[in-house]
């Protein structure tokens, strides 16, 4: 018992030490969740928390600007929510839509592939992953198919466009992904396609030459870059133009949003 009793402020003093140790490693938590909780209560008026930051929550814009791509750090869950009516929808856990994920429509994602030839070491292809049933399919790179004499892409796949029901273009991947109208049935009639075949040494604006062979052909195409580098973005409703120096009115191109502010004339 005397042991005992010399033992206790030892005891004590390292107890003291500890948490003194796990208070100083986690203060900067602390403060970011008192910072998140103060900002969640008492927000300003007219305000609406779509994601709460105490969530550590990453957030990405989908091509039709009526949903967002969901992922919370702290549960490490995902989900599609529907800006609209604020359902939030439960997407397919797949290994590869984090780190290589393209979203063509908030059901449809891009799995990009590796850009390589199919032979090189490491090569992954690339998928069309439907967020309805978590199922993957593979896309036909038109780009290695054989090539006429001096390596000139060959016009007879352009077959492959004639009849895709979705035709999509990646300005800054320089890249056109076509879907078939019965693409689950169907997935070799699915196909992806680079800039760099058509480019023939050229220099040309990125995406540039794939809107052309579009346009040649006679099909309609969508804008999946959401990055403005190289492309002006529609809204939904086609009344506004999204550049990467501000928001246009569509039709007279007059400027609404600008880095300096919203205009108020």
């Amino acid at each position: 018992m005397q042991n005992l009793k010399e033992r206790k402020p030892l005891l004590f003093k390292i107890l003291a030490v500890v948490l003194l140790v796990l208070l100083c490693c986690n203060l900067p938590s602390l403060l970011f969740w008192s910072l998140c909780l103060k900002e969640d209560l008492f927000r300003p008026p007219n305000t609406k928390v779509i994601v709460s930051a105490c969530k550590s929550a990453k957030v990405f814009g989908v091509p039709g600007g009526e949903a967002l791509f969901i992922r919370e750090g702290l549960t490490d869950k995902m989900y599609m929510l529907d800006l609209r009516t604020g359902e939030k929808r439960d997407i397919p856990n797949d290994p590869l839509l984090l780190d290589y994920g393209v979203f063509l429509t908030p059901e449809l994602v891009w799995l990009e592939g590796s850009f390589s030839r199919p032979e090189s070491p490491g090569y992954r292809p690339h998928y069309i992953l439907d967020l309805t049933d978590g199922q993957r399919y593979e896309l036909l790179e038109l780009d290695w198919l054989p090539r006429l004499e001096g390596f000139k892409f060959d016009p007879q796949y352009y077959a492959y466009f004639q009849t895709p029901e979705k035709v999509f273009i990646h300005h800054s991947r320089n890249t056109l992904i076509a879907l078939s109208p019965d693409f689950r049935q169907h997935p070799e009639r699915n196909v992806i396609f680079s800039q760099y075949a058509l480019s023939q040494g050229t220099n040309p604006q990125k995406g540039e030459l794939l809107e052309k062979l579009m346009k040649d052909i006679g099909k309609g195409y969508e804008i999946v870059d959401f990055s403005l580098n190289y492309v002006d973005v529609p809204s939904p409703t086609g009344r506004y133009i999204v550049r990467g120096d501000g928001i246009y009115i569509s039709e007279t191109h007059t400027p609404v949003v600008t880095p300096a502010g919203i205009r108020s004339d």
